[in-house]
């Protein structure tokens, strides 16, 4: 496919997410940006080598036919493909939709028909299963790209590829075309619409709500400023990336700071990683915390009278550091 032309305006790229990633990728190229727990192993990949990644996919979907507004669907657990696919379309224009990883098939083709979804990335066989059995309903729907094949293999569909084959469909267009993800990139603009995020459905069914790259952007500044994040700190991103909250920090507030996203093996393993990355900074919803302090309690009664004397004392002195911190 030939580039399109686009209004090329220059705006300010690094209010831009995809605009901060390429100002990290040359300010910090070899600081680790993302990691993800493989097989008990720790994969790295740096700030240079994430916008190498974006850069492919992006010029991938441009290859494959998408265009500015264009609507680009993700579902699956955290990983980071699904970050490299959101900044992918963000870079060209198109405006990703994170859908949740557990949603039935019906809530799943409800959001496609929605947001006339052009393209989904869908993590795994179970999240392609669930759009195949759906994808009558959504003509619009051209391509589905995967991105663990485990159990894909003998599976056809029409547009149903991997991940790995746009990113190298994206190589091969950036051979040909050496200046066009810059170009499109310094495009975007901040009030340009970003991401697309559901609502929470609580009195009807949820709605699309178009978020910009301003908003995410300033949302992220008062999130740093309440909680200074550096590079070289460290987060675990493990509540949803459908989730407008973890979008915040784990996306928005990462590219802004600096610091590192770490990505879980697998659900059950996330209180492991957790303790073995030993993150700066955590977000959760009151259950998550609840489940860990009820831990910390029942092993604090099962030890020996000095361990719970010291226990206690230990939670009055940081309940009074913490509230002392709270009031200046």
């Amino acid at each position: 496919m030939q580039p399109t032309q686009r209004n090329t305006r220059a705006g300010n790229p690094t209010h831009t997410l995809p605009g901060l990633l390429a100002r990290r990728a040359k300010d910090r190229p070899d600081q680790v940006a993302l990691r993800e727990k493989e097989f008990g192993i720790w994969q790295e990949t740096t700030w240079a080598g994430f916008l190498d990644r974006v850069r492919s996919f992006a010029l991938g979907l441009v290859e494959l036919g998408v265009e500015q507004g264009d609507r680009i669907a993700i579902i699956g657990d955290n990983r980071p493909e699904w970050v490299i696919a959101e900044l992918g379309a963000q870079s060209i224009g198109a405006l990703p939709l994170g859908l949740y990883q557990d949603s039935i098939s019906a809530e799943l083709a409800r959001m496609l028909e929605a947001a006339d979804a052009r393209l989904i990335v869908a993590e795994d066989q179970e999240q392609v299963d669930k759009v195949l059995e759906v994808r009558d309903r959504v003509p619009g729907l051209e391509y589905i790209v995967y991105y663990d094949p485990r159990g894909m293999y003998g599976y056809k569909a029409p547009g149903l590829m991997s991940f790995e084959a746009v990113e190298a469909l994206g190589d091969r267009f950036g051979d040909r075309f050496p200046h066009e993800f810059d170009r499109r990139l310094v495009a975007i603009e901040p009030g340009d619409i970003a991401l697309l995020c559901t609502t929470s459905g609580t009195t009807s069914v949820p709605k699309l709500a178009m978020l910009s790259h301003a908003n995410l952007l300033a949302m992220a500044e008062q999130m740093v400023s309440v909680d200074p994040m550096e590079p070289g700190d460290e987060f675990v991103s493990f509540l949803p990336l459908a989730w407008i909250g973890e979008q915040m920090v784990g996306v928005a507030s990462a590219l802004l700071a600096g610091f590192t996203v770490n990505f879980p093996e697998e659900t059950g393993t996330v209180r492991a990683d957790i303790r073995e990355i030993g993150p700066a900074f955590m977000m959760s919803p009151p259950r998550i915390w609840e489940n860990m302090v009820s831990d910390v309690q029942v092993m604090a009664e099962d030890t020996t009278p000095l361990k719970r004397w010291m226990y206690r004392w230990a939670m009055r002195e940081g309940v009074r550091a913490a509230e002392a911190r709270f009031e200046g």
